[in-house]
């Protein structure tokens, strides 16, 4: 590590500024097949010249440009083509692009500088920070969330992982995720990683270089910090947005895992399926009225706009009917957490919040007891019926749920198949069940080699399908 990693500088918002404008890359790839990849997404590594989805000869065209001085071509319009990040354009940066090109080899590293994301807009006011990693990571300590393991899987970091935590309540699924779910939790939760189990993986991991972790602010926010593992541990610390369903960002994040563990290939074919697929949602939608809806992840509240649950909502074609906070949980019924009270927001019950729809977006905890069996994946015989119906009983306090307007999702699946599932259940006019489906499972077949079969398991429920269950 050095001082790079914990100050921004001007470049950053650079970054954004250049990000905001950039539209759909049809890129040659020098790399490979000379073939095209329509991709719209950044790989956020310095280096990246021209701001596309890898590094490659263009790259060291735009850089050779800019120390010629050549007309149009300057570090504030390419800021990306500091690739040695040392605020200067010049032969560092020729040779950083060439070494990243040629790959590391016989277990050399060497460092990059890339984007970490984030929430906590107090620190960092852009919600993102340059970091240097040590490259190629070739083993890690991951996160263990939900919306993390389909990441990993889906880039082929299985074999690269020798540890995660996770909450005890809500462990990976025995039966899609089954090497992760025998990992002992490096932690009681998602959020925090326990010293001293770190400590010992570290030690039984010799060559672990890297914790992966969320951009959410909570995370190693606290005892075992990401300052703590940098600094002390001399472990490099990687926030990603995980739960990100702007196609963009959750492409982009994609491809920075594909880079950093040099699987270019496999992240590229996931941004560029996912790409396509987005576009043909948006295609499908268009000219449709807005469906007014909200989203609740969780029990006796709805998902504030600032939520990753609202945005799938959003990115299903709804309008979210509900506003931004501190907190991204609204609650519209009392709730007794295990260190507060939380009391209903009036607000919530205005008619100008109120929703034609609400999207329950579920971990695999809303079934029953994961940790006895309860799956998405697995037999209906271990789900908690009772505790479903509560669930969807809970919204009775707002006007669609007489409207049998409720419906839950799983919020465990990838978040491709997570949006096409709630725009189903907001359009079923203009996108079937079925056609969800279709593309999930050519998501499974593709990037999760084929683990499961969609039509055998349950993603969605409605609310007569609840209410109509026995057990």
């Amino acid at each position: 590590m050095n001082a790079n990693s914990t100050k921004i500088i001007i470049v950053i918002a650079a970054i954004v500024v250049v990000a905001a404008g950039v539209g759909a890359f049809m890129v040659l790839n020098q790399n490979s097949d000379n073939s095209t990849k329509n991709i719209d997404a950044s790989l956020e590594v310095y280096g990246n010249a021209n701001n596309d989805y890898r590094i490659d000869n263009k790259d060291l065209s735009i850089i050779e440009k800019i120390i010629k001085k050549e007309s149009g071509y300057t570090l504030e319009k390419y800021p990306l083509a500091d690739a040695y990040y040392d605020g200067v354009v010049d032969d560092k940066d020729i040779q950083q692009v060439k070494d990243i090109i040629a790959g590391a080899k016989d277990g050399n590293q060497f460092s990059v500088w890339h984007i970490n994301h984030t929430t906590d807009l107090t620190n960092y006011p852009s919600g993102s920070y340059v970091v240097d990693t040590k490259w190629p990571i070739t083993k890690t300590v991951a996160n263990g969330a939900a919306n993390s393991l389909t990441l990993y899987e889906m880039v082929g970091l299985t074999d690269n992982i020798v540890g995660m935590n996770y909450s005890s309540g809500s462990p990976p699924d025995k039966i899609i995720y089954p090497k992760y779910a025998a990992f002992e939790s490096l932690g009681s939760s998602t959020t925090n990683l326990n010293e001293e189990k770190l400590v010992a993986c570290l030690k039984d991991n010799p060559g672990t270089t890297a914790v992966i972790t969320a951009d959410n602010k909570s995370y190693l926010a606290s005892g075992c910090n990401e300052k703590y593992i940098e600094e002390t541990l001399k472990i490099d610390v990687i926030r990603i947005q995980h739960a990100a369903v702007d196609p963009k960002e959750h492409s982009s994040a994609i491809l920075l895992l594909g880079f950093l563990f040099q699987k270019d290939t496999k992240a590229e074919e996931v941004a560029e399926w996912t790409t396509a697929v987005f576009k043909e949602l948006d295609k499908k939608l268009d000219g449709a009225a807005k469906v007014r809806v909200a989203s609740s992840s969780g029990e006796k509240y709805l998902s504030a706009r600032n939520s990753d649950y609202a945005d799938v909502a959003v990115q299903a074609g709804g309008e979210y009917t509900l506003w931004e906070q501190s907190s991204s949980s609204i609650y519209f019924k009392e709730y007794k957490g295990s260190s507060k009270t939380y009391e209903p927001d009036p607000r919530v019950f205005l008619e100008e919040y109120q929703a034609d729809k609400i999207l329950g977006i579920r971990t695999g905890a809303f079934l029953g007891s994961v940790k006895d069996g309860a799956s998405w994946y697995g037999s209906p015989d271990k789900w908690d019926v009772a505790k479903m119906k509560a669930y969807v009983e809970d919204f009775s306090v707002f006007k669609c749920y007489d409207d049998k307007a409720v419906t839950v999702i799983s919020g465990d699946m990838p978040i491709v198949a997570r949006v096409l599932y709630a725009a189903s259940a907001l359009y079923p006019d203009l996108i079937s069940k079925e056609y969800a489906d279709e593309k999930h499972q050519e998501f499974v077949d593709k990037f999760l080699g084929g683990s499961y079969i969609v039509k055998d398991c349950h993603f969605i429920f409605t609310q007569e399908e609840i209410e109509a269950m026995k057990g």
